[in-house]
């Protein structure tokens, strides 16, 4: 009797071991899938775009805007996989970039350049919307990194060409003169 009694108990015993151990497993299996949903450096960092930095004279014009370097040190902390300025609530964001338009420099106010801070803009409100909601794949929130960096990059470039552009108009009527 008393053996059956000892039996009884380790069965009990280990039939609670057993669901415990099927929760643990499940735990770990959630962790996984938490982080395979985070995006890593690594992942940002083998997004493929040609990332254009400025020129020294677009940086000397650039050095007063303040929106502008806030900006360019999120896309910074952005490639290091920080994306806490682009899961911000989006009126913080939309205040921000309202800010970033209308403080632009007037050597730089041009419709070319407009129009490429309208897409930069629309891409890091589309990011905001992939980073905030929940079911969205990781490769999607990676699409729209990449296209907010495409979109910084471009804007660079314009304002770079801008400035090779008014160099050049310099130079060229130095030269009829």
């Amino acid at each position: 009797m008393r053996n059956y009694l000892l039996i009884y108990c380790l069965l009990f015993f280990i039939s609670f071991n057993c669901e415990d151990e099927s929760k643990v497993l499940n735990n770990k299996d959630a962790v996984v899938e938490v982080k395979s949903k985070s995006i890593t450096q690594k992942e940002i960092q083998n997004i493929e775009y040609q990332d254009f930095g400025l020129s020294k004279d677009s940086k000397e014009a650039l050095n007063n805007w303040q929106k502008y370097q806030e900006l360019s040190n999120q896309i910074d902390y952005l490639k290091t996989a920080d994306l806490s300025f682009f899961k911000s609530e989006k009126t913080e964001l939309q205040t921000f970039l309202n800010d970033f338009k209308t403080e632009i420099p007037r050597t730089i106010a041009t419709n070319e350049i407009s129009a490429r801070i309208l897409v930069l803009e629309t891409k890091v409100l589309k990011l905001n919307s992939l980073l905030t909601l929940d079911n969205i794949k990781k490769s999607d929130q990676l699409k729209g990194i990449n296209e907010v960096l495409i979109a910084m990059s471009n804007l660079n470039l314009q304002i770079n060409k801008k400035f090779e552009f008014d160099a050049n108009n310099i130079s060229k009527s130095t030269i009829d003169q």
